[in-house]
């Protein structure tokens, strides 16, 4: 057998290092640390676009240069680099056999780890067919010994490969820890609710997810002929595998990801009419089959399902947890099998601070606090907001966007003790600088553009016109955020039952889009967050993968170098390359992020000489010189 040297790419060196990945590029443009010229080591290859490292001067690199934030990366390293061509099951396969027989796994023949397999696995029921089809190189081997001696024990092995570069390949789908994380917080609740001891799970068949939902349970309930998989990640977890729940109460999580509308509802369906009395269900899965409104028979297949009122919860997730379609976002139910709900709770998380904690406590009173009674409960919600569910049924939408928790609104400060406070909170805070890291760079010949209507020609571009809103809908207390490009609407918010009834068609924003105007002069904003409607006459530009530039530039380009008086058609921008696209993007998101910054301070020294001029005028606040100090930003 070829011997491989063990490679590492520049993300798996910015994981090593403990810095995100743009650090690892700045380190390759400045060889300069501390005086003295360390080089970046040169590639050694490439493959599916990415470029590979020597492992060994990787180390080398960071311990002469002192760069990164791992003192362990020596020992860490080895868990890294992953050979080419090694497929993940293939380890995890040889880390359940490692898990179970504590044997090393390089320099044994495949017919030495065949009998291994044979003796702790002799009715063929997780690793016996796996282990005998391997084909089973030195670099493979030899990377599984590295990854076991790396870590501190099987399962942190596992939880090491589930975060290596098998499993960010391109051509995997599936979901990320922090998807994973959301509905281990919501399985715990269920857990909870249930009890707590002896409460056994049945898993989605999601190999990524597994060994984050599994924790804390009683055991997993896998049957005797599927998904060996999951059994070879119960071995190496140590966690115990039963072939049905008896009579155990049993948290069933349902994942219908990827699936169309008709088979996840269908699927749905079927876990509604399976729950027993002690069973909780949670289903994760596309937010437009479980809670967008739908048409047609599909609409009547979900009413249908959740017409059995064991439906205890329902929360819309953030976009970005699903890698295969990072613009769209998902979701969960919670039923109850015991319970006949007349409420339940909702949740809009798009743009919220996710305390798992405090999501999970909502979704256990949802589970336990009175089904019949909206206003009864030990707790008040984080995020949750109790509706009456025959209402629920009865509309377009499961979950409105922007639905959350009842706030109890302390109104704007009364006083101008309160009012120079509130101004001081921002005032008082330090300036962060705003620096740009810039090189030469060789000189274009040609600086090509494109109208914004070749772009969309080209599919590359989106337009979707605004909505008029009716001011007389506004609800100071809303979570549905209205914007114009001239920030006209910015205080303006609607109810999200309220836009959901008034405003169904109308076109919501997507997190990067960029609102525009026309006229009287040409003015762009991004909305980072997304889920607003957009004011008329604004309209939205919403970019396509392709794009020769990303949204911040694109905003930047209309706000000061278009000229005024002409047509957004006839606006161009210029083509980048990819590289240069991002790099451009991200330097001017964080000089628009500044600005905002400084926006808000300005405003608030505003405030501030206004309150402390009428506070002091009407003798309700006065300044101690041993107290007042200006501090420099």
């Amino acid at each position: 057998m070829v011997a491989q040297r063990a490679t590492v790419t520049l993300q798996d060196i910015a994981d090593l290092a403990h810095v995100r990945r743009h650090v690892v590029t700045m380190w390759r443009r400045r060889p300069r640390v501390r005086g003295r010229v360390v080089p970046f080591p040169e590639p050694m290859s490439s493959a599916d676009g990415a470029e590979h490292f020597d492992r060994d001067e990787i180390v080398a690199y960071l311990q002469a240069t002192g760069r990164g934030n791992n003192v362990e990366a020596e020992q860490d390293a080895p868990a890294l680099s992953v050979p080419d061509g090694v497929d993940a099951e293939d380890v995890v396969a040889l880390l359940a056999l490692h898990a179970a027989t504590g044997e090393d796994v390089d320099g044994r023949s495949a017919a030495d780890l065949a009998d291994l397999a044979r003796r702790v696995d002799p009715g063929d029921d997780l690793l016996l067919s796996e282990v005998r089809e391997l084909i089973i190189t030195e670099a493979m081997a030899g990377y599984v010994d590295d990854l076991v001696a790396a870590s501190f024990g099987p399962s942190d092995a596992l939880a090491r490969l589930e975060s290596s570069r098998l499993h960010r390949h391109p051509g995997r789908r599936g979901v990320g820890e922090d998807l994973a994380d959301i509905v281990a917080a919501a399985a715990g609740a269920a857990r909870d609710a249930l009890g707590g001891e002896g409460v056994v799970l049945v898993p989605p068949a999601e190999a990524s997810m597994f060994r984050t939902l599994a924790a804390g349970f009683a055991g997993v309930v896998l049957a005797p002929d599927q998904n060996r998989a999951l059994r070879r990640r119960a071995q190496i977890e140590e966690i115990a595998v039963r072939d049905s729940p008896a009579d155990a109460p049993t948290v069933h999580v349902l994942s219908v990801i990827g699936m169309s509308e008709a088979e996840a509802l269908r699927s749905a369906d079927d876990l509604v009419l399976g729950l027993g009395s002690s069973d909780v269900g949670v289903v994760v899965g596309a937010a437009g089959t479980l809670c967008d409104p739908l048409v047609g028979a599909a609409s009547r297949d979900r009413t249908d399902t959740l017409s059995g009122r064991v439906l205890a919860a329902a929360i819309r997730l953030p976009r970005g947890l699903w890698r295969s379609a990072h613009r769209q976002s998902l979701a969960l139910w919670v039923l109850h099998g015991a319970r006949r709900n007349e409420f339940v709770s909702l949740a809009d998380l798009e743009g919220a601070a996710i305390d798992l904690d405090d999501l999970a406590a909502d979704i256990t009173a949802a589970l336990l606090e009175p089904a019949t009674d909206a206003t009864r409960g030990s707790r008040a919600p984080r995020y949750a907001r109790r509706r009456d569910l025959t209402a629920v049924l009865a509309q377009a939408a499961v979950v409105p966007r922007g639905v959350t928790a009842v706030r109890l609104g302390s109104g704007p400060p009364s006083c101008h003790l309160d009012r120079v406070h509130a101004a001081t909170l921002t005032t008082s805070r330090p300036l962060a600088g705003c620096d740009v890291a810039v090189a030469a760079a060789p000189t274009t010949i040609t600086l090509r553009r494109r109208s914004l209507a070749e772009l969309v020609s080209d599919g590359q571009l989106l337009v979707k016109h605004g909505t008029r809103v009716d001011l007389a809908h506004a609800d100071p207390a809303g979570t549905v955020a209205i914007l114009a490009a001239d920030s006209a609407a910015d205080h303006v918010r609607l109810d999200p039952f309220d836009a959901a009834r008034l405003y169904r068609r109308a076109h919501r924003t997507e997190p990067g889009d960029v609102v525009f105007l026309e006229r009287p002069s040409p003015t762009a904003r991004v909305d980072g967050s997304g889920g607003a409607l957009v004011a008329a006459p604004s309209r939205i530009l919403r970019l396509q993968p392709g794009a020769p530039v990303g949204p911040h530039v694109l905003a930047a380009v209309v706000n000061t170098l278009t000229p005024a008086g002409t047509a957004w058609t006839t606006w161009s921008l210029p083509l980048l390359s990819a590289a240069d696209a991002d790099a451009l993007d991200e330097a001017l998101a964080a000089i628009a992020t500044h600005q905002d910054e400084l926006r808000r301070h300005t405003d608030a020294a505003r405030d501030l000489v206004t309150s402390l001029i009428e506070g002091v005028a009407a003798g309700a606040v006065t300044l101690d010189p041993t107290l007042t100090r200006t501090e420099a930003g």
